[in-house]
């Protein structure tokens, strides 16, 4: 398996408007049950990825280089680098990964409750929509980023792949 030591700038573009696109997909469908979800959502996913970059990217080796986010390099301008030693194994880091546990859902139950109060077509490719990006990111990203993270080759990180011995 061939390791990314700065991934491509295409990949790391790709992914951020992919990613983008799902969170833009995400208020939209939050927005139909009022206000109070989509800025309740905002709220907890700046929460999260504030998190993610201070607790998880500050102990991740791609920290200040282009990882398959982009965050490693939004991390090393924003915090201080930490032990990489550490990464997956914090307290912090961990909290971190649950926060984005309990977010993630989120805009597909809201779907669903929009889809319950007031059916209409559009929210019905609303939620089709951020069906779809989800399932490709889900397909996509394990090959595109995981796969060729360094994270995998230290056995540190749990989505990565593990390398055979």
């Amino acid at each position: 398996m061939e390791y990314y030591e700065n991934y491509p700038r295409s990949l790391v573009v790709f992914n951020l408007l992919f990613g983008l696109a799902g969170f833009a997909v995400s208020l939209i469908v939050l927005a139909q049950l009022g206000t109070w979800a989509w800025v309740g959502y905002l709220a907890l996913y700046l929460l999260e990825m504030a998190a993610v970059l201070a607790f998880a990217c500050t102990r991740c080796c791609y920290y200040g280089k282009t990882c398959g986010t982009g965050y490693g390099k939004l991390s090393a301008l924003l915090f201080k680098k930490g032990a990489e030693e550490e990464f997956h194994k914090a307290t912090s880091h961990k909290v971190a990964g649950i926060l984005m546990l309990v977010i993630s859902p989120l805009p597909i139950l809201g779907g669903i409750g929009s889809l319950i109060v007031g059916f209409s077509l559009q929210r019905l490719f609303l939620f089709l929509a951020l069906i779809g990006l989800l399932v490709v990111g889900f397909v996509t990203r394990p090959r595109l980023v995981c796969g060729h993270c360094k994270q995998a080759e230290s056995g540190r990180c749990m989505m990565a792949p593990r390398k055979k011995e």
